[in-house]
């Protein structure tokens, strides 16, 4: 075999083999289950292992912008102290100096000596700026490397203070460092206004801290470089992040969402949580990385699938074994089969259980057996439809060929003058080929009351006496479509029953119309009519009338035919009383379908 067809080679061993079929639908189907179960495990896992981590970085997160509160308090406290000390607000006052130099001397002194006290007491302050209500910077005291923070950013922390009073205000500012002249660093900076204890200010008082004063409290989130955070304050601009511009944009568009969230940046997940210091104001987003997560995942994937792979190997194994034992009664039963298929009737296959297979082994030889004694019964009984079938095939041709007999004497009628015998034998013609189509074929209102009128031509032709004949009927309607000879049967028994003891006087009305979603056809008559007892047997079961009378026949033809095909919806209706005529109202379904080609006529 050439290796470009081993496909549609197995292709076919699988196709006429029920025991490959039936290991490899079994296997599919533990595959199924395997794969739907270990999916489950998988993504149970991963929820699991995703809400824990939520749970565990929410408390982290939490826990630091606790630890956050505590620094920013102690700033606040030991910014406080400085504020409420009644000779730093003399100094700050003292725009015209009105003591010697030397108690000017002495009084900066103090001031210097309590700045640095403040230094000392929280080292994560570097520089403290003391401002008068002019704006004139009277005092510094700084503590390492930092300088005055710039101009622009000093106006901006100005503007955040003016609808503050006393209240601590947080900024970002770019400050001059003093071992680089030429350097700059990113520091924080925190500035209020100074009010004494009537609450009147006499001045600014702005402190410059590092990063690592919020750096080092947020360092458990940032492990390893992987975290992400961003330290909003309380007029909600950034304080402090770990994170580039575009990512803080991204996830500040995102800060009216619900926390936690997942937030994919730069190709890597991440589990954001959000917790806001109350009443500082203070707003904290802390994001865990999954990539981890993911990496670990992918494993547990990995191992799932070579596992799956090893069960699947495995089920199939055992259910070539246990299928092999279980099919044997099936491959008798095959065996017989074709036998059978091949014409032997005799073959009988054996049975050596009592399960289904075993249920299905005696009904197979139940069923040769039968068959056997069927065939002869169905070759005789196929003998017999083959001469009904030929004796009606000869039965039919006979009128058929009368119908051709009757077209050839119209054509020499009407060639030697005799139009109205023409006409005539050419009405008897059209109602015999009319006749000749089988019953069950649909013609229309207009061809099934232009047989009407042929029939009416024959009886007044034929019969003594004249008869006034009213037909009414849309030219809309003439294409309706309908049961063949509805009409024919019930205007017969007119001529039969309703007419025999009248010669004059005689009048026919049909007439149809639409009515209620409806096609209505009346046919009524000023004949003899009927009594009741006659008119009921016309509308019960059987037909039970009078000896002698059969007036019913057409009627119950007509009826039974309209129950059958249309349903009880719609059928026949007769009202009649003795001396006064009868009314046969029909009522039809409305079809405008178009009529089959075989309803054309017959050759």
């Amino acid at each position: 075999m050439h290796l470009r067809n081993w496909p549609g080679a197995i292709a076919g061993k699988i196709k006429g083999s029920f025991k490959i079929k039936l290991i490899v639908l079994l296997s599919c189907m533990v595959t199924l289950a395997f794969a739907l179960a270990g999916w489950m495990v998988y993504r149970s896992n991963i929820q699991l292992m995703e809400d824990e981590i939520s749970k565990q970085f929410s408390i982290a997160n939490e826990q630091s912008l606790a630890r956050l509160e505590m620094s920013f308090q102690e700033i606040n406290r030991v910014s406080q102290s400085i504020i409420l000390n009644p000779s730093i607000e003399l100094f700050l006052k003292e725009i015209v100096p009105q003591s010697d130099s030397y108690t000017q001397f002495k009084n900066r002194k103090y001031v210097e000596e309590q700045l640095n006290m403040l230094l000392v007491d929280a080292p994560s302050i570097r520089s403290v700026f003391l401002y008068n209500e002019n704006g004139e910077m009277t005092v510094l005291s700084k503590n390492g490397a930092s300088g005055e923070p710039g101009t622009e950013d000093l106006n901006r922390m100005m503007e955040k203070l003016k609808p503050h009073r006393g209240n601590l205000v947080w900024g970002r500012a770019e400050a001059a460092s003093t071992i680089d002249p030429d350097g700059r660093r990113t520091v924080l900076v925190a500035a209020r206004r100074m009010l004494n204890e009537k609450l009147i200010p006499y001045g600014t008082m702005v402190m410059v801290m590092e990063e690592s004063l919020v750096s080092k409290v947020l360092r458990d989130l940032t492990e390893n470089g992987s975290g992400k955070v961003l330290l909003l304050e309380p007029m909600g601009s950034m304080l402090y992040t770990n994170m580039d511009p575009s990512e803080m944009e991204q996830l500040l568009q995102l800060t009216e969402a619900n926390y936690p969230r997942y937030v994919k940046m730069n190709g890597i997940s991440y589990l954001f949580v959000r917790h806001e210091l109350i009443p500082a104001g203070f707003t904290l987003y802390g994001g865990a990385s999954l990539q981890e997560i993911q990496r670990k995942n992918k494993d547990i994937i990995q191992v799932l699938a070579f596992a799956g792979i090893g069960v699947i190997l495995l089920c199939a194994l055992l259910i070539t074994i246990s299928t092999r034992t279980l099919l044997t009664p099936l491959a008798h039963l095959m065996q017989g089969l074709r036998m059978l298929r091949s014409g032997d009737f005799t073959v009988r296959v054996r049975v050596d259980s009592g399960d289904e297979l075993g249920y299905i082994g005696d009904s197979f030889n139940s069923m040769a057996e039968q068959v056997s004694e069927l065939i002869n019964k169905v070759y005789l009984a196929q003998i017999s439809q083959r001469e009904s079938e030929l004796k009606a095939i000869q039965a039919q041709l006979n009128p058929h060929y009368l119908h051709n007999l009757f077209n050839e004497l119209y054509w020499k009628l009407y060639t030697n003058d005799q139009e109205e015998t023409a006409l005539l034998i050419n009405a008897i013609s059209e109602m015999l080929k009319y006749s000749l189509k089988s019953v069950q074929t649909d013609t229309t209102l207009g061809e099934e009351l232009h047989q009407i009128r042929n029939y009416l031509k024959i009886q007044t032709e034929l019969f003594i006496g004249e008869i006034e004949t009213i037909i009414q009927a849309e030219e809309s309607l003439l294409n309706l479509r309908m049961m063949r000879s509805l009409l024919l049967p019930v205007v017969e028994n007119v001529f039969v029953h309703a007419f025999r003891d009248m010669e004059k006087d005689r009048v026919l009305r049909i007439k149809a119309f639409l009515l209620n979603e409806a096609l209505h056809i009346e046919v009524a008559d000023n004949g003899c009519g009927m009594d009741q007892e006659t008119l009921r047997s016309l509308t019960a079961a059987e037909t039970n009338l009078p000896d002698g009378n059969k007036t019913g026949i057409g009627y119950k033809s007509v009826l039974r035919r309209i129950q059958l095909v249309y349903g009880p919806t719609y059928g026949v209706e007769i009202t009649s009383s003795p001396g006064k005529g009868t009314v046969v109202h029909m009522t039809l379904p409305i079809k405008y379908e178009a009529l089959d080609s075989h309803e054309e006529g017959i050759g």
